[in-house]
């Protein structure tokens, strides 16, 4: 637990009281516009925590809560939980609380058994992007156009994917592109390398619906596969992810062909994914690191 420091803002675990207090503060920053709609309702904020699902945490000076983020965890992702809903109310932005409540977080998934932190920056507000960084997290993904939001005007917003890995994580040794070679660089010293996949009890192909976007995985990226996902309607949205593997690899030049650019690494249940994104619009996004310039221009070929 954070220590206490008069007139600072000090963070601790979650408490039943807290509620309504949590909702209050999304709705003075959100109004009614949060994607979350569970955070308008103060027994949902404490039956998500009480069953396990969110591990939230709150910010608070002089008895008046400032802020809070939680731990997301998913059950189809067994040791692994996103540091997500990290809000800080106006009149305390600009005081590290959002990056007090990360560190707090942090230290409670090590304790919690966590192997991998994720985080979602979002691209219209850097701060999300600095908060990621200074907490120690790694960018791996683009995913463009993920999700509609009311802040970043009509079209849909996208998000920088950062990974924390809290026990190891390592890549597989692969022959990369050389083209890609600054970008892998600096992901392959954070996390290191191993000669495994990582890949079993992949699905062989497994299609679902969020939103806009049709997310695809594929375990096996045979040429005839991949040939007949490539007829789906060129307007769809299409997020592709197969294995990090050498057959992934080789499958570059007839995914190009295809209209798809490469989105960056997912982190699976045991290993990595390599991400591909077909449909998204043409607006750039903004950065505040240089790993996803990069990536942004290796996936635009």
């Amino acid at each position: 637990m954070s220590a206490r420091h008069p007139q600072a803002a000090w963070a601790r675990d979650y408490q039943p009281s807290d509620a309504a207090d949590i909702s209050a503060l999304f709705r003075a920053i959100y109004g009614d516009r949060y994607f979350y709609a569970d955070v308008y309702l103060p027994s949902q904020i404490q039956q998500r925590n009480a069953s396990g699902q969110w591990r939230s945490a709150v910010a608070v000076r002089d008895d008046r809560l400032l802020g809070h983020a939680a731990l997301w965890m998913d059950p189809a992702r067994p040791g692994q939980a996103e540091l997500a809903m990290n809000v800080v109310h106006p009149d305390a932005r600009g005081q590290g609380i959002a990056s007090l409540l990360g560190r707090h977080l942090r230290d409670a998934a090590v304790g919690l058994g966590v192997e991998l932190l994720t985080i979602k920056q979002v691209c219209s507000h850097p701060r999300s992007q600095y908060v990621a960084r200074a907490l120690g997290f790694h960018n791996t993904a683009l995913l463009l156009d993920y999700i509609d939001t009311p802040f970043a005007g009509p079209e849909p917003e996208s998000i920088v994917l950062g990974c924390l890995p809290l026990q190891p994580r390592p890549l597989p040794r692969l022959e990369w592109p050389a083209g890609w070679e600054t970008w892998v660089a600096p992901l392959r010293l954070a996390f290191g390398e191993t000669g495994e996949s990582g890949q079993a009890g992949l699905p062989r192909l497994s299609l679902s619906r969020h939103g806009q976007r049709l997310e695809i995985i594929v375990s096996q990226p045979a040429e005839a596969r991949l040939r007949e996902l490539a007829a789906l309607p060129a307007g769809q949205l299409i997020y592709l992810k197969l294995p990090a593997a050498a057959e992934t690899l080789a499958r570059l030049p007839q995914l190009e062909r295809d209209g798809f650019r490469f989105g960056g690494l997912l982190p699976d249940t045991v290993g990595w994914q390599l991400l591909f994104l077909r449909g998204h619009g043409d607006g750039e996004p903004g950065f505040c690191d240089p790993q996803s310039e990069r990536l942004l221009r290796l996936g635009a070929g």
